[in-house]
């Protein structure tokens, strides 16, 4: 027989050989665009874990994205291109993410629906609860953690859903610049559960947790608990905030605000090495001279705004079990401890890499990748939601059409391979069995023939046991009848009437036939005796056949034949 392991290992390999040509290599890309920068990161998919093969970073110029609207497109496609060309990308599906006012999302409580009525009730939903026409605008749903119950005595399950929503006047810009770029957009998520999902090894299961994406205009806070989604907010505060404090506080320009800013970055941040050779040492002017204190107070007083607006939106939680910052931002030295002393719990910059396989280069500041490394992991897990409008994932179905034609001949020649295997292993399993069974038999006939012997001779003594019952039964069959008959007759007789014969005749299932012949000195005392039988709940038919005068002894007698059935009798 063939070894099963082998079997096995064979039917791994043909599958992950099949898989190739249809679904490519399992590698994703994510693209953030934000205000200031664009990120990107590659993150491949292996047996040791995922991978980040790629990453990068380019800078926007301050005109480009403003408020999250594209105000310079030509600026903002050349700047996807260049970013694409420097880090040598191939992979041109990419994931990306749209937040702020553009964004609905809203947390429902509904009935649990059937599977094959989720999507009735997922429109009527949408139609409740978005203030605008559902052709306007493109949704998704992403269930919570299981079913809840509203109450412990209801019997009814509630599923817990989040609703997202976007319009379509939003989306095209954006979709129509990636393709403008060479990119085939094949997802657009949000950043809270983005960040969920690159920080998902972070995440305590249990108690609550607090995500902080500090960014250059906003600042994005996702409450978590108990490992799922709670709510998200967005304060409008960011990098900018603190260059332009400093800019107030100093006395500087924007760009020397910003170098200031910098500087003090690199300054403060233990983590990382100084590289006197590096771009961004070369982009700081040293010879900007501001007061330590100055720029101290600055920031002081940005963090202290910051925790404020924070603490504002945020439920009252007696214990929260971790904050995590992320962002452009969240290295600002002074913000961490402040989180930490507020909410009185660990506070961490965050690191979408501690359970990322990386190469020889790893980046300085993995929390400015995070949103880009949490795109390509929730594409890889297809976790998160996807707002990308039905009618544009066309493409990617048309991709995997054409990638399944061009793979078509491969495939023809290693079915039919699989199938002949396939069929050729089932035969040879069908007649090993039928072998084992045939043995098995031939066991337990040696086994058994004794033992139906044994059982026929019972049989034969079981049905000679059966005769003998049945003639006892039959002999022992209306005994009581035939007391109760007798008696029945004795007390219905009148006085001076005797009983001569009395014999059975047919009888049937209910009844038996009685014929009567007797002795008395009168027809009267005839017709009483005639009279008291049919009266009797027992004798039906009653009947008189005949009456003869004769004389016995010299005393005038009436002879009489009566016949009836008795009642009680069973046949």
């Amino acid at each position: 027989m063939m070894d099963k392991s082998k079997v096995s290992n064979y039917f791994k390999k043909t599958i992950e050989y099949l898989k190739k040509p249809l679904l490519g290599e399992q590698r994703a890309l994510g693209l953030d665009i934000g205000t200031r920068h664009i990120k990107l990161a590659q993150i491949k998919k292996t047996p040791g874990g995922y991978l980040l093969e790629k990453y990068g970073t380019i800078e926007l110029s301050p005109e480009t994205i403003v408020d999250r609207e594209i105000m310079d497109r030509e600026v903002l496609i050349e700047s996807i291109r260049k970013i694409i060309e420097e880090n040598e990308i191939e992979e041109k599906k990419v994931a990306t993410v749209i937040s702020g006012k553009n964004v609905i999302i809203k947390k429902l409580l509904t009935k649990s629906p059937k599977r094959r009525e989720e999507k009735k009730v997922f429109e009527a939903l949408a139609k409740e609860n978005i203030p605008f026409d559902l052709q306007e605008v493109v949704i998704d749903f992403k269930k919570l953690k299981g079913k809840t119950k509203e109450k412990k005595d209801e019997k009814e399950e509630k599923l817990e859903l989040i609703l997202v929503g976007a319009k379509n006047e939003v989306l095209y810009p954006l979709i129509d610049a990636l393709k403008e770029a060479s990119l085939l957009p094949c997802n657009i998520d949000i950043p809270s559960f983005i960040l969920k999902s690159a920080y998902q090894k972070d995440i305590p299961q249990e108690g609550t947790c607090l995500l902080v994406n500090i960014g250059f205009e906003h600042i994005i806070i996702t409450v978590i608990r108990d490992g799922d989604y709670l709510f998200d907010d967005e304060i409008p505060m960011g990098v900018r905030t603190f260059i332009e404090e400093i800019q107030r506080v100093c006395g500087l320009g924007s760009k020397e605000a910003t170098k200031v800013l910098q500087r003090e970055k690199i300054e403060k941040d233990e983590n990382s090495e100084k590289d006197e050779n590096s771009k961004e040492d070369e982009a700081i002017d040293d010879t900007i001279e501001v007061k330590e204190k100055d720029v101290q107070r600055a920031k002081n007083t940005t963090i202290k705004r910051l925790i404020s607006r924070a603490n504002r939106l945020l439920p009252d939680i007696s214990e929260w079990k971790l904050i995590i910052l992320s962002g452009g931002g969240a290295g600002i030295s002074g913000i961490q401890k402040a989180f930490a002393d507020k909410f009185n719990t660990n506070c961490e910059i965050g690191n979408p890499l501690k359970e990322i396989n990386y190469g020889e280069n790893p980046p300085d500041c993995p929390h400015q990748l995070d949103i880009a490394i949490g795109l390509a992991i929730s594409k890889l897990e297809g976790t998160g939601v996807n707002l990308l409008p039905f009618e544009e994932r066309a493409d990617e179905k048309n991709k995997i059409l054409q990638s399944l034609d061009q793979g078509l001949p491969i495939y023809s020649f290693v079915l039919s391979a699989l199938i002949l295997s396939s069929i050729g292993l089932g035969l040879t399993k069908k007649q090993h069995r039928i072998e084992r069974e045939i043995e098995d038999m031939k066991i337990q006939q040696e086994i058994l023939i004794p033992k139906v012997t044994e059982a026929r001779e019972l049989m034969a003594k079981e049905k000679e046991i059966r005769t003998k019952v049945e003639v006892i039964q039959n002999l022992s069959k209306n005994k009581y009848a035939r007391v109760k008959l007798l008696d029945e007759i004795n007390l219905l007789l009148p006085e001076y009437t005797w009983l001569v014969t009395l014999n059975e005749e047919s009888a049937d299932s209910t009844s038996i036939g009685i014929l009567l012949r007797g002795i008395t000195t009168s027809n009267f005392a005839v017709s009483e005796f005639l009279r008291r039988l049919e009266d009797s709940s027992y004798f039906t038919n009653v009947k008189l056949n005949y009456t003869k005068r004769d004389e016995i002894a010299g005393t005038e007698t009436t002879e009489f034949e009566i016949k009836t059935r008795f009642k009680e009798f069973k046949k």
